[in-house]
């Protein structure tokens, strides 16, 4: 890897994206991409007391069905990079806890993904030979935490912002 500017890197050898997944919620499931994504939810609380839990549940199952489908085990990943937008990366750290991967947080709202990619790329050219780049998004935990809590029965305009609910995810090598 060598520095060939202020903000730009040349890699010896690019990683390349072996597998990728991705969940997203009802919402998401009713546009024009439904047929792309790996698994449309029916509700937004997926089986959960909480939306917060729904969507570390989201992440958590995002990352094994992309294990599942890269025919990989969690021994053979190096590292995640991963964030949503709740404080402290909340659904993140808590979906992924139990995998027994080292974990990098990232907070950086929409460009959290990005992020976890160009971290992801950085980390195989340098220690690595997996890693999983993954990113979660909840609307109603999102609307609560930045916007106007859905319990307070606000008005939306048909032209407001609406977070997706959903996850991402892909496996670099």
């Amino acid at each position: 890897m060598k520095k060939i500017g202020k903000q730009t890197i040349k890699f010896d050898n690019p990683p390349t994206i072996s597998e990728c997944n991705s969940i997203v919620g009802p919402k998401e499931s009713q546009g024009p991409l439904a047929k792309y994504f790996d698994k449309n939810l029916e509700d937004e609380f997926w089986g959960e007391k909480t939306w917060e839990k729904a969507e570390s549940k989201i992440i958590k199952e995002n990352v094994n069905m992309l294990i599942s489908k890269a025919g990989i085990t969690t021994n053979e990943i190096d590292c995640v990079f991963a964030g949503d937008l709740l404080n402290q990366c909340i659904s993140s750290s808590f979906g992924l806890r139990d995998e027994n991967i080292p974990f990098f947080g990232i907070f950086g709202a929409c460009s959290t993904f990005v992020e976890a990619l160009s971290l992801g790329a950085i980390a195989v050219e340098g220690f690595a030979n997996n890693v999983l780049c993954a990113t979660s998004s909840h609307f109603c935990s999102a609307e609560k935490q930045f916007r106007f809590p859905l319990e307070l029965g606000n008005q939306r305009p048909p032209t407001s912002q609406w977070t997706v609910t959903g996850s991402r995810c892909c496996n670099f090598i």
